[in-house]
């Protein structure tokens, strides 16, 4: 499945999401639990542990893509969790009301793409972090042309993510992976 980039414009990541930090916590205070503990893991959708929040308020909204500033690793949270916060390593959390998982998985993988030039030594900081900037796929219309946000609420060119898009596009390309996945199981059986 190609993608076709040629029309895609670049957002900026504070202008897409809001950004927020977790609470600093460590995770030697908390006891073993059911709730996801979402760090900057570039494994396991950044899960390094299961722990029980010690009030509902300690817990982070899910529905959000978490960020490392280790090397950008990024992956969406379907549901509410603990995330590393603090100094160092804390994770970044960002939120947009047009998020959903599969339209998150496309921007994930897109953050990963554009934040390659971060490593440890050069971290991808809050700063940094709300100055990356995303080429995307914009809206059009039934003519194809482009739609212009008067508000410029996602880029100061006017220009709106195509949330549906992004979201179709994932949604292909997972029924795509199963059918092969179960072809390999009927092969290997």
């Amino acid at each position: 499945m190609n993608i076709d980039i040629k029309s895609w414009k670049k957002f900026s990541i504070s202008k897409l999401f809001v950004i927020k930090s977790p609470a600093s916590r460590s995770i030697k205070t908390y006891t073993e639990g059911q709730t996801p503990y979402v760090s900057s893991s570039s494994i396991n959708n950044g899960i390094i542990s299961y722990l029980k929040p010690k009030h509902d308020l300690d817990l982070e909204r899910g529905n959000c893509i978490t960020v490392s500033p280790l090397d950008g690793t990024s992956f969406y949270q379907e549901f509410d969790f603990l995330g590393r916060g603090g100094a160092g390593s804390a994770i970044s959390m960002l939120y947009n009301e047009k998020l959903n998982k599969y339209n998150a998985l496309f921007i994930c993988t897109v953050i990963r793409l554009s934040a390659q030039k971060y490593n440890y030594n050069d971290a991808l900081t809050s700063d940094n972090l709300k100055n990356l900037t995303l080429l995307l796929p914009i809206l059009h219309d039934r003519n194809n042309n482009i739609i212009f946000d008067k508000n410029n609420i996602y880029s100061d060119e006017g220009y709106i993510p195509d949330w549906t898009y992004m979201e179709c596009y994932m949604k292909t390309l997972l029924e795509k992976s199963e059918k092969d996945i179960n072809i390999l199981k009927k092969i290997i059986l």
